[in-house]
């Protein structure tokens, strides 16, 4: 990927994940109607799986063809720790202009990498730089 296209994934990254984003603000599992008219079931944000349930989003950007993507977990136990996942997308192809593959780039992105508790993935998937500081490696770049 080039740049551009790298700052057009984080600047979605920053829209779709944003924390307000979500938490649908609703207490128990409700049926919503949107303004034109489609309905969507969803869950308080407690009863979502991972990461949709922790991840809390305090950036994203695009360094070059690096997407970086800052964040904290707030599983209940949240330590203060800001997490940086960093991903080279120098080699990644991806036509974007197929929201599908861009809107499924960036869920498998997240899910595959942090798709469980943060014991699942922080042992074996980050490198720690402070006592609150961390880098994880996306489960794409091995």
């Amino acid at each position: 990927m080039e740049a551009a296209e790298v700052a057009v994934i984080a600047e979605l990254v920053r829209e779709h994940y944003a924390p307000d984003r979500l938490d649908p603000g609703v207490t128990e599992p409700t049926l919503v109607e949107y303004d034109d008219g489609s309905r969507s079931f969803v869950l308080p944000q407690d009863q979502m799986f991972e990461p949709y349930r922790s991840f809390r989003l305090l950036d994203a950007e695009a360094v070059g063809s690096i997407l970086v993507i800052t964040f904290r977990w707030d599983d209940g136990a949240d330590d203060g720790t800001i997490f940086l996942m960093p991903l080279d997308a120098r080699d990644v192809q991806l036509d974007m202009r197929d929201n599908i593959a861009v809107t499924t780039f960036i869920l498998h992105h997240l899910e595959f990498t942090l798709g469980g508790p943060r014991e699942s993935w922080e042992r074996a998937r980050t490198t720690p730089f402070g006592p609150r500081f961390a880098v994880v490696r996306p489960y794409t770049q091995g």
